[in-house]
Order: C-alpha cells, then structure tokens, then sequence
C-alpha cells in the first residue's frame, strides 16, 4: 500500500510518500537493525519514547532495542504530564510520539517544541508513529514540524532508513510566520527565497557519530534561536509589505469602498507583532515600527482608506526590510518614511476634527 501526502499548507511542500508494508498492528516488527552502523554508536542517545498504548508497547520499546539503543537511555512515557517533564528537562536527544490516542495534542506539542515554548532545544529531533495510514493525519503531524511521521507496521528496511537520514542527512529548517521546521518546500520555491534555510543542532547524530558540530549546547541553540528571531521579523514585514500593496490596489481599484475585514484584521496584527518582536532593536527600528503603528490607526479610524495611506504603509515596510538586511540607504529609507508618515498622519487628523 502506498500511502501518497498531498501538498499542504506550510509554504509550498512537495508530497512526501511513505510505503507502508502491510500486517498486523498487533504483531512484532521484529529488528529494526542498522545495516551500515559501523560508524555509528547508539548507546548513549537519550530517547523519550510517548505511548499510551500497551498492546505497542512493548513493540516499539524491542524495536529500539535491536536498533541499538540502550534499554536504560529509552524513557517510556504513558502519561502527557511526564512526557511535558522529560522534554523541559532538556535532556532528549530523539523524541518518538506515538500519537494515535491524542493526534491534536501531539500536533500541538511538536508546534510548542519548535516554538521554543516548551523545553530547551526548539531543534529536538522529533518522529510521529502513527498505525493510520491517513493523509489528513499525517499532513498535521508534518505541519506541526515534525521531522518524520513513520505509518506502522513498516518494513525492517525503511523504519532503520528512516532513523539513519534523521542522523545523517536531517532536513535543515525554515522559519515562516507561523511555522518553524524542517523545509519540505519545492526547490524552485527555495531558489527564489532569499531567507533560505538553515543547519540546526542535531543531538542525534552528536550522540551516534560524535561529530561536535551537531551538538546542541548552549551556544549552538543560541546560535539557531537568533536565527529564527531574524527570519521570523523577516518574514512577518514581508507579508506586511504584501497586504499593505493588495490594500493599495483596492482603494485605487474602489475608492470609497470599505475595507475587507480580514486582510484588515491581519495588518494589524502584523503591526503590533512586528513592533513586539522588535523591542530592544535600534533607534531606527523602533522609530520606524511606531511609525507604522500610526499609519494602522490612522487607516482603521477611516470607514474607507485611500490608496496612498497603504502605498505609506508598504514604504514602512520595505524600510523595516532594507534595515533587516543592512542596505547602505536603510537609514535614509527609514527617515523619509517616518517624517512622511507623520505629516500624512497630522494632516489627516486635522482635517478629521
């Protein structure tokens, strides 16, 4: 059987296609031996293994066995308050969730790993077991930022394959605004991307293959964090700058018209996320996200907003990025902007009263 992922709705991914040996969910796997781990040291992987269910249980907990790892570094976990202990702890290196009993709350947690809400290490290398071949469901585990969904039972060979190109061949992540993971986008999608993606620690392969720049220590988690922080401002001013055009194309298009709710709703989320995300940041920054806010207050007192009041904002915007990528002019941009926008401002809060 094969079981085909279609396209989902982080960025633009390619399918991912999982084969899935027929059997029985109830009968042993039996080993899931590495056929080439000569190089490869499994002892001393810490491994927090979720299952609620005790009919696989004990399937699972052999199956690592005979991979390699160590009975004692494998932590059975049954119940949802301990698992959330063991993985504040920090001191997982392979996170496997058996997730069939409680699908949302896994896609859940993986999202809050990678969020950097719950535990440590946001990188934690993360696999779903799952015993539904459903598209659905496996599509939500992927979009939550998983590294890997494998359906049950699989074959001895593609269940080890699996284990050894998260250790030797992980994806690299990407940072959009709502999504932090591994990138499973389209290579002409990634070509024109200029955020790209980035390596992050990988306590798996540290601990298999004793490369010490995988190891997920303090400086290298520091290291990926300040990355997504960057990506992630990015990217939030690039949608900024994308709805501020759409809504100049409306009010030239329909004028007087009022405003859509949504796409409205949005930049103002955005604005207010935007200046958030960037407390602490230079002067220009901070004149700037201020600057922006204005113009959003100024947009929603009008029951219709003109067409350049948005051209002003998508100024905003392309300022925040030329700043966020440290052109020559950025400054210039920055102050044309700000004095334009509050002049823009106090006229039209003049001629309101």
């Amino acid at each position: 059987m094969i079981v085909t992922i279609a396209k989902n709705n982080v960025e633009d991914w390619d399918c991912l296609l999982l084969k899935i040996i027929p059997g029985t969910a109830g009968h042993s796997i039996g080993s899931w031996n590495v056929s080439d781990n000569g190089r490869r040291d499994y002892t001393e992987v810490n491994v927090a293994l979720f299952n609620e269910l005790a009919r696989t249980r004990g399937i699972l907990r052999d199956s690592f066995r005979n991979i390699g790892f160590r009975p004692a570094n494998t932590h059975v976990v049954a119940l949802p308050d301990k698992l959330i202990f063991s993985i504040s702890r920090g001191d997982i290196d392979f996170l496997v969730l058996e997730a069939d009993e409680r699908p949302g709350e896994m896609c859940e947690l993986v999202r809050d790993i990678r969020l950097g809400k719950i535990g440590p290490n946001p990188y934690l290398v993360i696999s779903i077991i799952t015993w539904r071949a459903d598209n659905q469901l496996i599509t939500n585990f992927i979009n939550a930022g998983a590294d890997d969904v494998i359906v049950m039972p699989a074959s001895v060979g593609f269940a080890s394959g699996r284990v050894n190109q998260l250790i030797d061949d992980r994806r690299e992540f990407v940072v959009t605004t709502g999504y932090v993971g591994p990138d499973r986008r389209s290579r002409s999608r990634i070509t024109i991307d200029e955020l790209g993606t980035f390596a992050v620690p990988n306590g798996l392969h540290y601990k298999t293959t004793g490369d010490e720049s995988a190891k997920p220590n303090s400086a290298a988690l520091k290291r990926a964090n300040r990355i997504v922080k960057e990506h992630r401002l990015c990217r939030l001013t690039l949608r900024l700058e994308q709805l501020a055009a759409e809504g100049e194309r409306f009010a030239a298009e329909q004028p007087g018209a009022p405003l859509p709710t949504v796409p409205l709703t949005e930049l103002l989320d955005l604005t207010e996320d935007i200046e958030n995300r960037s407390h602490g940041a230079s002067t220009s920054v901070t004149e700037l996200t201020a600057s922006m806010g204005s113009i959003m207050q100024a947009i929603v007192r009008e029951s219709s907003a003109s067409a350049d009041m948005f051209a002003l904002l998508k100024v905003h915007g392309q300022a925040l990025l030329s700043l966020q990528r440290g052109d020559e002019d950025a400054t210039e941009l920055v102050v044309r902007a700000v004095k334009t926008a509050k002049q823009v401002v106090e006229k039209r809060s003049q001629a309101a009263s």
